[in-house]
């Protein structure tokens, strides 16, 4: 891994970090945030219902965010290594980047995806890709 790549990587982690952190705190901040970060309407319904779906959809997005920046971080040697680093990463990677790029055809065809949020968003998430490829590339070949 080069030092360049480093930065990078660290900026994939904190993105995940914090994607995990604001969907956990999701769940007592109530409707108002799922509303804010853009959750379907029928996540919005149940968590003002205070039914199941949006707590537990919530806590399973969190928990795929943690294991992105776990990954990220194992890509850095900083954590013990999870299975499959590299194709992880990879896999990480292609999903962010194409959340990126999907954007701008879709916001061209769905004018609501032209807010602040979506845009932010895109750009985040596509840092985090960059991130993400820049650790497969570098990480050590292990098990995968």
């Amino acid at each position: 891994m080069t030092a360049s790549s480093r930065p990078w990587i660290l900026l994939a982690a904190a993105i995940a970090t914090v994607g995990a952190l604001i969907h956990v705190a999701a769940i007592p901040a109530g409707p108002s945030w799922y509303a804010y970060f853009g959750a379907p309407p029928a996540v919005v319904a149940s968590a003002r219902a205070g039914t199941w779906p949006a707590p537990v959809g919530a806590v399973a997005i969190a928990g795929l965010m943690a294991t992105c920046a776990w990954y990220a971080c194992a890509a850095l040697d900083m954590v013990r290594r999870p299975p499959l680093l590299r194709t992880g990463l990879a896999v990480m990677a292609a999903i962010c980047l194409v959340r990126a790029l999907l954007l701008p055809p879709l916001a061209v065809l769905h004018p609501a995806l032209r807010n602040t949020f979506e845009v932010v968003a895109a750009i985040a998430w596509g840092l985090a890709g960059i991130g993400f490829a820049l650790g497969c590339a570098g990480a050590r070949r292990g098990r995968d």
